[in-house]
């Protein structure tokens, strides 16, 4: 997967395209910070960091994740219990201690969102090119 990350003084954002299914949290809540017309699209000086690590937490695919630079300072966890939300025209939507297994790899998480209608071409996740996507636009 290809990860790219973006430092700040106080927090770095780590972005997974391969994840990413537009949901727009981030764009919607902190445009100084996450700007998709703007290179790079990610500033993180740009805003607080407590602020930052929030949003990217509300990131239901789990393309966002976040590392403060201080090394005392709490990592991401997820959330407890586990979670699955799901409605008509939705991916599966999971949030909390996540294992994922794909193509014999496991990889822990925090947040994803599992495809449900098998038209995806980023098996397990959904990446919103399937008839499922009714949902896009809406706020998580």
């Amino acid at each position: 997967m290809a990860v790219k990350e973006y430092y700040g003084d106080e927090i770095t954002v780590r972005f997974d395209l391969t994840r990413c299914i537009h949901a727009a949290v981030c764009v919607r809540t902190i445009p100084a910070v996450f700007d998709t017309k703007r290179r790079p699209w990610v500033l993180p000086d740009a805003g607080d960091a407590d602020q930052i690590a929030q949003v990217v937490r509300r990131c239901p695919s789990g393309a966002l994740h976040y590392e403060y630079t201080d090394a005392e300072a709490p990592r991401e966890q997820g959330r407890r219990p586990t979670t699955i939300r799901t409605a008509d025209g939705e991916p599966l939507w999971v949030e909390g201690d996540v294992l994922i297994v794909r193509d014999g790899q496991e990889f822990a998480d925090t947040r994803a969102s599992l495809c449900r209608c098998g038209a995806t071409g980023n098996s397990p996740f959904c990446d919103a090119s399937g008839p499922c996507t009714s949902w896009r636009g809406r706020p998580r």
